[in-house]
């Protein structure tokens, strides 16, 4: 039997993932099936169960891609910034210069929404997703800290609780994003503004 190599797993995994992608994005998370997939993709059913047992451990991949790819994007570029305000700033201009009616990322925002509340029916798929989500806060949690430390931000703030309602403004404009007439740049500019200036020390 011939030895596969690791970059021939991973470039079948790519095309796995890039074509059970397309079917959560045309058909929906549910809806779409492992058939579905197959078809897509060209490969076999029996090729595709060799690297995933199923469309949650997929998605689930292509999640944790995005998410660590995000992650070393948001790492390399707090090395930039000397102050907690510029990194915050920063992760606030991260989604400021998003295009809120680029095809691709309002996929991702459906589809991604979409396997939240798929999981909500699924403890251990919930457990994962909340995993991630607690990763996305403590890395806020993190910068209100230093910043409270280097007395750029009130000491009284609950920095946990900022850190929640950082990434629920993100959730909030990314949701309302999918309708054409909602003003995506003027409200988080708002919120950033308003958000901001209720950490800052006086």
């Amino acid at each position: 039997m011939p030895i596969v190599s690791e970059e021939y797993k991973e470039e079948k995994k790519e095309q796995i993932l890039d074509s059970a992608f397309e079917c959560f994005a045309k058909k929906g998370f549910q809806t779409a099936t492992m058939d579905d997939i197959v078809a897509h993709c060209g490969m076999s059913k029996g090729a595709i169960y060799n690297y995933f047992s199923s469309k949650e451990e997929i998605y689930l991949d292509l999640l944790t891609r995005a998410t660590d790819k995000n992650f070393a994007q948001y790492h390399k570029h707090f090395a930039k910034h000397r102050t907690a305000s510029s990194k915050m700033d920063y992760l606030f201009n991260a989604y400021l210069s998003a295009n809120p009616i680029d095809r691709n990322r309002l996929e991702y925002i459906v589809v991604f929404y979409e396997f939240n509340l798929h999981s909500t029916r699924d403890p251990d798929l919930l457990q994962q997703l909340h995993e991630r989500k607690r990763k996305l806060v403590t890395l806020v949690n993190d910068i209100i800290q230093e910043g409270q430390q280097l007395g750029e931000f009130k000491s009284n703030i609950p920095s946990q609780l900022y850190a929640e309602r950082f990434w629920t403004i993100i959730d909030g404009v990314n949701l309302h994003a999918v309708y054409d007439d909602f003003p995506y740049y003027d409200v988080l500019r708002e919120l950033k503004e308003m958000y901001l200036d209720e950490l800052k020390s006086e």
